[in-house]
């Protein structure tokens, strides 16, 4: 249980408190905001509320039996999915409707959770749909999402979207800086709306393997090569943050008329988007090739 939400979570929880006190509260609640700005942690903020006897705004009083069951990480009447690999499938939403569909052992509400449901397979969407369709009383869904498009035209309609948007900066910095996360580093720009993701990045100790990208992004040096393909076999997912700074250079050499076309810029942003899907996609790929080839052709255009 964490009651202390970020500043820029104030107005969608004030407006979701406001419907609860005024009997309005949907039972289906699609919390939706670029990845990174603490979607997640209000998300566990409304469950505690809604499975709380006592709430106030909202909030749960952080005293009670739900609330003891909160903080020990047992309450039997809240069930939370997240992805398993890529995706979410099926039988996890199908649990979710066994769920719902029994009743509440401590006699109050029940509470299910969808983390990034936006990776929901069809099947598991159109299952998920019928329980949307059918809700019971005092059963409440509430599901986060990094990218909308990706979910049916269905879903949404039957879910009460929360658009929770990013911080500004000097609210991202001063978030960060009271988890003593530093905000110094040369990359802090192009990820500070996204401070969850840096306060990730700290717990795993890989801040300093960020900022070697950053590097390696700006210099495409052969070292650079090397650099990168040893994060990357530490950690793959860093891929799309190594992708992120070229194309961030990209855009930059474009605007800033350094004598980048913008049909090159089309051909070289079409290399980075070809990288991304082969460091998911293609087993057995030859790290050192992929990387070589792609801060090669980049190069000799910047």
């Amino acid at each position: 249980m964490n009651n202390l939400l970020p500043s820029w979570h104030s107005g969608a929880l004030s407006y979701l408190a406001r419907a609860q006190h005024n009997g309005r509260l949907h039972h289906a609640q699609l919390l939706s905001g670029k990845k990174g700005v603490g979607k997640s942690l209000l998300a566990a903020h409304l469950a505690d509320a809604l499975l709380c006897l006592h709430p106030q705004n909202l909030t749960a009083c952080g005293q009670c039996k739900p609330c003891n069951l909160n903080l020990a990480g047992n309450h039997p009447d809240r069930l939370t999915v997240v992805p398993e690999g890529k995706s979410i499938g099926v039988d996890e939403i199908r649990e979710i409707t066994h769920f719902l569909n029994h009743s509440a052992q401590q006699g109050g509400n029940k509470v299910a959770l969808i983390e990034q449901a936006h990776l929901m397979t069809h099947s598991a969407a159109n299952a998920l749909l019928k329980t949307l369709e059918e809700p019971n009383a005092n059963r409440y869904l509430v599901v986060t999402s990094d990218d909308d498009s990706k979910l049916p035209a269905t879903i949404l309609s039957r879910c009460n979207k929360v658009a929770i948007h990013s911080p500004n900066q000097a609210e991202a910095a001063q978030w960060l800086a009271a988890k003593n996360v530093a905000c110094d580093f040369p990359w802090f720009d192009e990820f500070s709306l996204q401070p969850f993701i840096i306060e990730a990045w700290q717990q795993e100790g890989a801040l300093d393997d960020v900022t070697a990208l950053y590097h390696a992004a700006n210099q495409l040096t052969v070292e650079s090569a090397q650099t990168v393909e040893k994060i990357l076999l530490k950690q793959s997912a860093m891929s799309d943050v190594f992708a992120r700074f070229l194309l961030n250079r990209l855009k930059g050499a474009m605007t800033q008329g350094n004598g980048l076309s913008f049909t090159q810029y089309q051909d070289l942003v079409s290399l980075v988007h070809r990288f991304m899907y082969e460091q998911k996609n293609v087993l057995g790929l030859n790290q050192n090739l992929s990387i070589s080839n792609l801060l090669f052709a980049l190069q000799k255009q910047l």
